[in-house]
């Protein structure tokens, strides 16, 4: 059998011809010898220069290229929480929350000490009416920022408790956002809402002041008449009637047929006089806001009220009637409809609407007075 030997080497090769070669340039710095830069490094220069591109496209305000270019670093690093960061706050800034939370979402379970994305991702479950979920992700945010004080992140905690109901940590909240940044972007909102608080804590006075305030220069989508508006009620609330009737009026002045002023300023007019001319004012108002807006049940039960004081009953009744047509479970409306049958004499009717109200809130009680 033929003796098989090893190949010999190009080296070997080249050694036994006298051809060998210069030996290799040494390798750029950082590299190391007898290769490339490894491929993660590549991946990592690449994220690095598109976050770069993005930022740079966001300054000149072409935020469809800083989106492709901040998803480009996200395919060199799936990680990259930068690139996720910034994706979702493009998407935030669009209003695009169910989209923005799921990257804010995923930068949490990557980092579950990031302050910032917790409250990015509070917010955008607050938007998408999920309050559970941001009331979770705002506590964590308040947890771990080590200085909290972004005014958007108390904007966003103010807005939650407004919705849960607690105006106290609300009107904190709100206040917070005012201390920390009084140029806040949004500081006529919170002023409005802070008017809205104020008035629902019987606190008139510090409710005018804020609506004062922004009656000039109203948040977005509110106009000028939304805050007149504001201020009638506050002055009706204070029992001050011809202030209230004087901000009415600044509506009306502006937009004649506006259904919800005519309804205030025709139930004014009913509250403030019994006598026969103030009684007929108030129906003409009335009359009116059913007209601008026949929809309305409240006003269609206002007038109703109106027509009973003037002991026009059959009037009253078809009032009444159109209420209930519209809002079928308000327990009040059947009350008022009891106590028309019970003033024209048709008392198993009455009896028969007041059960309809004391099954829709046994608590009601104007039921239980006109029963006894």
């Amino acid at each position: 059998m033929a003796n098989h030997h090893a190949s010999p080497t190009m080296m070997q090769m080249q050694q036994h011809q006298g051809q060998v070669p210069p030996p290799p340039p040494p390798p750029p710095p950082g590299v190391q010898s007898g290769h490339f830069a490894p491929s993660h490094q590549i991946a990592a220069m690449n994220e690095a220069v598109w976050l770069q591109i993005g930022s740079f496209s966001e300054l000149l305000r072409v935020p469809d290229e800083a989106m492709h270019a901040y998803e480009r670093a996200l395919q060199a690093n799936p990680n990259s929480t930068p690139a996720m960061n910034a994706i979702g706050m493009l998407l935030k800034g669009r209003e695009a929350f169910d989209k923005a939370l799921e990257f804010f979402r995923a930068i949490v379970q990557l980092d579950q000490n990031n302050g910032e994305a917790w409250g990015n991702l509070g917010h955008c479950y607050l938007m998408t009416e999920n309050l559970q979920k941001a009331y979770d992700a705002y506590q964590q945010a308040l947890v771990n920022l080590r200085d909290p004080k972004d005014p958007m992140l108390w904007y966003g905690i103010g807005i939650l408790y407004d919705r849960y109901g607690s105006y106290d940590y609300a009107e904190e909240a709100f206040s917070q956002v005012m201390h920390i940044q009084p140029d806040f972007e949004k500081a006529n909102e919170i002023y409005f809402r802070l008017g809205i608080i104020y008035k629902q804590q019987s606190k008139y006075n510090q409710s005018l002041d804020c609506f004062k305030y922004i009656v000039n220069s109203p948040p977005g989508p509110l106009t000028q008449e939304d805050i007149w508006f504001q201020i009638g009620h506050v002055h009706e609330q204070q029992k001050d009637f011809d202030s209230a009737k004087a901000a009415y009026q600044r509506v009306l002045d502006h937009s004649p047929n506006h259904a919800k002023v005519l309804q205030q300023l025709g139930w004014l007019h009913h509250q403030q006089s019994n006598t026969y001319e103030s009684q007929d004012r108030a129906i003409q108002y009335l009359e009116k806001s059913v007209g601008a807006d026949n929809q309305d049940a409240q006003s269609w039960y206002l007038l109703g009220r109106c027509y009973m004081s003037q002991q026009k009953y059959p009037k009253a009744y078809e009032a009444y009637q159109q209420a209930v047509y519209r809002d079928g479970k308000n327990p009040t409306f059947w009350c008022s409809i009891g106590v028309l049958y019970y003033q024209i004499n048709q008392y198993r009717d009455a009896l028969d609407a007041y059960s309809r109200a004391i099954r829709l809130n046994p608590y009601i009680s104007e039921v239980w007075y006109d029963l006894v």
